[in-house]
């Protein structure tokens, strides 16, 4: 059995996966993508692959999902002093997006689910009649898209889909990014795709993608570099500020490999969590999500996915769980004691409730933004739900001897605090 101290929590990037690609990539002497005239730079390959795993028109691979989000904003048009709603649960770097972008973040609640209430977005959008909503999928949760896109077109809103945490997420037979005007990845290195860092932004709407490339970084002709069908690039030479968030052809080399064989990190990352949530059935205290319902079971996925096909799976509806949250009905003391002994025996595990958190998650910690937009009332449902959530990361690394000594761990923590005290070995 693998000892909790052992366990290596780090983003641990699959050095014999990549490396040939990358030695590749360093022996071309190009980084900046825009060098390769004659042939294809990796990151324009690296856009091409991800059209095709999506199924969508268009990508742009730039330096970060955030700097993906901002330019996802200004190409929505997104003006000084517009507002945009975004989910009460989502992580910090969304409403700094916003703010960056010149607008001001209206938070909507969410459910308990971890996914937008309908019932308040559709509350404030008659009450405040913003021109766009940008939708996260926190945690790779999503909520029902159809009746999401059915409001925002009800309504005339522009629907941007943070989808930084939901690559290889489907819903109704439609991957997650794929559902609104325009999506935007994350390739983070706690993200299905470890490049370090870096973003992919998709559309099917040419004008929004011609906009997002130009802003990118594609001065003068470097535009026509760009694998995209049409000629409307041109109208934008010079017509846009240029932010300059490219992504350089090295993190595409690292990614490309990964994206793959993204069908089968995915099948072993949601055994890893079924074999965890297996661990935890005597628990009646926790509370998993509803959607699990669509993880398949453990025994029925090694003759799914055919090795190296790129999207193999087609159920309708598919979670990619590479973290974990949990509702945990237990009292405030026992909460802590759990956190306590937890992250005293190498597990980092998060907890979204208690005092002084600074989870940067939270979405009364935002101190940038005025406190009549953030003060712990304006969404207190939300609050109420994230008081009792514990947030767990299961890296992509992981098989099932890491999964299975942190899961005997955690539940007998759980025993512990439960009245049926067991001692850890």
């Amino acid at each position: 059995m693998t000892k909790l101290e052992k366990i290596n929590w780090g983003a641990e990037l699959n050095t014999d996966l990549v490396n040939d690609a990358v030695q590749t990539a360093l022996k071309t002497k190009k980084l900046f993508r825009y060098q390769y005239k004659e042939t294809t730079s990796d990151v324009t390959h690296l856009e091409k692959e991800i059209t095709e795993y999506v199924n969508c028109k268009y990508a742009l691979a730039v330096s970060s999902a955030t700097n993906g989000i901002f330019l996802a904003l200004k190409a929505c048009g997104v003006k000084h002093d517009d507002k945009v709603l975004i989910p009460a649960f989502t992580f910090v770097a969304v409403p700094s997006a916003v703010i960056q972008a010149g607008g001001n973040p209206i938070l909507v609640e969410c459910n308990d689910q971890y996914v937008i209430s309908l019932g308040d977005l559709k509350n404030k959008i008659i009450r405040t009649r913003p021109k766009f909503l940008l939708l996260s999928h926190m945690r790779g949760h999503m909520p029902e898209m159809s009746k999401v896109v059915e409001l925002c077109k009800a309504f005339q809103v522009v629907l941007i889909e943070d989808a930084a945490h939901a690559l290889g997420v489907k819903h109704n037979g439609k991957m997650a990014g794929t559902w609104g005007d325009i999506g935007i990845y994350s390739m983070q290195s706690y993200k299905m795709l470890n490049a370090g860092e870096g973003g992919i932004i998709v559309s099917n709407n040419e004008e929004l993608m011609w906009q997002c490339i130009h802003m990118s970084g594609a001065y003068e002709n470097n535009y026509k570099l760009h694998m995209i069908e049409g000629r409307g690039g041109n109208k934008y030479r010079c017509q846009l500020p240029v932010y300059n968030c490219r992504l350089n052809n090295l993190s595409a080399a690292i990614a490309r490999p990964q994206l793959q064989r993204i069908e089968n990190t995915i099948v072993q990352t949601n055994k890893n969590y079924m074999l965890f949530k297996e661990k935890m059935k005597d628990f009646k205290e926790i509370t998993f999500p509803l959607s699990d319902q669509y993880l398949i079971d453990p025994t029925r996925l090694e003759n799914l996915i055919p090795e190296g096909v790129l999207a193999g799976y087609t159920a309708m509806n598919r979670p990619v769980r590479d973290s974990i949250q949990m509702q945990i009905d237990l009292d405030e003391k026992c909460k802590l004691s759990l956190l306590h002994l937890c992250n005293g025996q190498n597990i980092p595990i998060s907890y979204l409730g208690g005092t002084n958190n600074a989870n940067a998650r939270l979405f009364w910690n935002w101190r940038f933004l005025p406190y009549s937009i953030r003060y712990e009332d304006i969404c207190k449902y939300t609050k109420s739900i994230l008081d009792n959530v514990f947030d767990l990361r299961l890296p992509l690394h992981f098989t099932e001897k890491e999964t299975l000594a942190v899961a005997e761990g955690f539940a007998a923590f759980m025993r512990r605090l439960t009245g049926k005290e067991v001692t850890l070995k």
